[in-house]
């Protein structure tokens, strides 16, 4: 009786928990789709032309900020002498001068610098995709995958008209 009680839950254990493995375990991991997904990650963050318009921009407010601020700094300090009219013209002139480019530097300066740390940032971007893309390359042309041809030289035998020769293969 103690037997055949062993030998059920021998075959009960062998029918419920044992089942066979399916996956097969491989050590090979292609490394091309990581590569494809890091160049597209970064390749998002990399794009630096808006930037380089916005320094533009930036810097041509900033520009002309300081072209009018250094103008009417200028008119004030030589022309200001409030007893003439000259005088009196000139520092209010150069007044407006300096009250004319607050607007441009204010939005200039701003712009400027947050543009220039944006294009550091999206170049470190451009440049790690880059070295991405290299590593990628050079992965490739390890493996034999990327810009290689392959060529083969097959037989080729003619029943029919009792010849034969050399079939050139290139796989590209």
């Amino acid at each position: 009786m103690e037997k055949k009680i062993l030998l059920i839950i021998f075959f009960v254990n062998i029918l419920c928990f044992a089942t066979p493995s399916t996956s097969s375990v491989t050590n090979e991991v292609d490394s091309t789709n990581i590569y494809s997904k890091l160049i597209a990650e970064e390749g998002y963050d990399a794009d630096y032309t808006p930037n380089t318009t916005g320094m533009l921009v930036g810097g041509s407010f900033t520009g002309i900020g300081l072209i009018l601020a250094g103008f009417g700094t200028y008119a004030v300090l030589s022309n200001y002498n409030p007893k003439s009219y000259e005088g009196a013209a000139g520092g209010f002139i150069g007044t407006l001068f300096i009250i004319g480019s607050i607007p441009f530097l204010g939005i200039g300066i701003p712009v400027l610098s947050y543009n220039i740390y944006k294009y550091n940032e999206r170049k470190g971007h451009a440049n790690k995709r880059d070295e991405y893309q290299r590593s990628l390359d050079s992965y490739n042309q390890r493996r034999g995958t990327s810009g290689s041809i392959k060529m083969s030289l097959l037989p080729s035998l003619d029943f029919f008209n009792g010849g034969g020769g050399l079939n050139l293969l290139m796989q590209f």
